[in-house]
């Protein structure tokens, strides 16, 4: 595998990444993308990891939080190895407020996705 450093963060991480964009419990919002549940999850995931795999990357929206619940979960024993991308700015509410790229969303969105991931 080939890496690479990540900005300027000093993170080496793999030129490839995992995208977790399926990773649900059974949500139906991602209309016909297929549905990857947490034990194909762990597969895939242990697939990633066995071939130098690094970088994961998932989204506060996608299966509306559940791919990073599944993510958190599936990583949570080799957590200090791999480094995991999130993003902000989805609507992930009803309210106003629960979308776009203020700094009262974007905080609150970084505590509940830290929360899922099962990181800080």
């Amino acid at each position: 595998m080939q890496y690479t450093t990540l900005g300027r963060t000093g993170l080496a991480v793999s030129r490839l990444a995992c995208g977790a964009m399926t990773f649900t419990s059974g949500d139906r919002s991602l209309g016909a993308i297929y549905k990857t549940d947490a034990d194909v999850a762990d597969a895939l995931v242990g697939q990633a990891l066995d071939a130098g795999i690094n970088f994961f990357d998932t989204a506060d929206a996608y299966a509306s939080g559940q791919s990073e619940t599944i993510l958190g979960q599936v990583l949570m024993a080799r957590r200090s190895e791999v480094v995991i991308a999130t993003k902000v700015g989805f609507r992930t509410g009803t309210p106003l407020g629960h979308a776009g790229l203020s700094r009262r969303h974007i905080l609150w969105s970084v505590e509940e996705s830290l929360k899922r991931l099962r990181t800080d």
